[in-house]
């Protein structure tokens, strides 16, 4: 695809800022770094008729933004039957194109149907067999339609809580689950270390023996008690043989927080936590995406959450985030030459579709993303290309 971009610095109606750049065709974002690069995408973007849709050959690897979540492959009641055909629209496309496809997620607290938890047990809940079922006939039944065209998973997605702790039954109905069975201590990840192990065995089972499993999660990226929980976890899991090949930093990010260098240290210090055969795990970027607020602006000045930049000050960051980008991307560089990182995804195709604008509040305007609202290339492009 190619834009014609005026050879002088101009702005366009979305508030992108672009640099001195002659008529040329965009080079595709993922040729330019060694490690794969890869993002999310929305279901319509698979339609050729979408705007998101050109702007998929800058991505090695896809991931399906909400189409493999579980509440949109479970039936819609317990004994349906699976519902495939939106996350076989992105198989799909991946097949045509010689794309990769990274699956997200198997198991989540969230965007998982009422039934799936639903039971004989206490307050109504399920009980952990009949929860075990179900996780088990779900695992298996992905792994029986998509094989090894998927290769890697997100087992579990966001399974240690804010404060440091297993998720409790306030914020879990898989932790309060754990809790109703009994369950303490670190033996409340039990359903987790069960999800990896159907994992690895349906997938080997269905010739996917080449299949990566991930443990994925936000607010890992830095020093702090999410983080000691997160990787306390992560030894339990491995002293009971989980078969996990990797961790995921979600990495959903600010424009002046968390530091390049803490994300740095925090990959550093995940993959060098070694499984049992001596391998370390393997570390991915797998949902990027840099807003322009800061963190005290998501309750402004004591006041409402801020929902629009002035002009002034969005001006004022997006060179900042472009600089940050590149800055991440050659980071991410040096750790791949280590061995330690070979996936970096954003979370989202273009800054108009971007889950951010509408959080933490709805009609919030973000540009998180390497391209605008206008479906054209913003500095954080040009700076990862140049």
């Amino acid at each position: 695809m190619v834009f014609s971009l005026l050879s002088a610095t101009c702005k366009t109606n979305s508030g992108n800022t672009t640099t001195n750049i002659n008529n040329s065709e965009q080079p595709a974002l993922h040729t330019k770094w060694p490690f794969m690069v890869g993002a999310a995408a929305p279901n319509r973007a698979f339609f050729p008729s979408s705007e998101q849709y050109d702007l998929l050959r800058h991505y090695e690897v896809l991931v399906a933004e909400n189409e493999m979540k579980p509440d949109a492959l479970l039936p819609d009641a317990e004994g349906g039957s699976h519902k495939w055909t939106n996350a076989d629209m992105l198989v799909n496309y991946a097949q045509e194109n010689d794309t990769k496809v990274r699956g997200h997620v198997l198991v989540w607290h969230n965007q998982t149907p009422a039934w799936f938890f639903a039971g004989s047990g206490k307050d109504g809940l399920a009980t952990k067999e009949q929860l075990y079922s179900r996780m088990e006939n779900h695992i298996k039944a992905v792994f029986e339609k998509y094989s090894s065209q998927i290769g890697w998973w997100d087992v579990c997605n966001e399974v240690v809580g804010d404060d440091g702790h297993p998720r409790t039954a306030s914020s879990s109905k898989y932790g309060a689950i754990m809790v109703n069975s009994g369950l303490t201590g670190m033996n409340r990840y039990e359903y987790v270390l069960m999800a990896f192990r159907w994992a690895r065995q349906y997938a080997d089972a269905n010739g996917g023996q080449d299949v990566k499993l991930y443990l994925n999660d936000y607010n890992i990226e830095y020093n702090g008690a999410k983080q000691s929980e997160f990787i306390k976890l992560v030894n339990w899991l491995i002293e009971n043989n989980a078969p996990i090949d990797g961790i995921g930093l979600q990495c959903h990010i600010k424009w002046d927080w968390p530091s390049v260098s803490q994300i740095s240290g925090a990959i550093d210090k995940l993959s060098a936590i070694k499984r049992k055969d001596g391998v370390n795990l393997m570390t991915q970027v797998t949902e990027l995406d840099m807003s322009l607020f800061s963190s005290n602006e998501t309750s402004y000045a004591g006041g409402p959450i801020l929902l629009t930049l002035p002009d002034t000050m969005r001006d004022r960051r997006l060179p900042a985030q472009a600089k940050k980008y590149r800055e991440l991307f050659d980071m991410f560089k040096q750790k791949y030459e280590e061995g330690k990182l070979d996936m970096v995804l954003v979370w989202g195709i273009a800054d108009g579709h971007s889950w951010l604008n509408s959080h933490p509040a709805r009609g919030r305007t973000d540009y998180p993303l390497p391209f605008d609202r206008d479906y054209e290339p913003k500095l954080v492009y040009w700076e990862l290309v140049r």
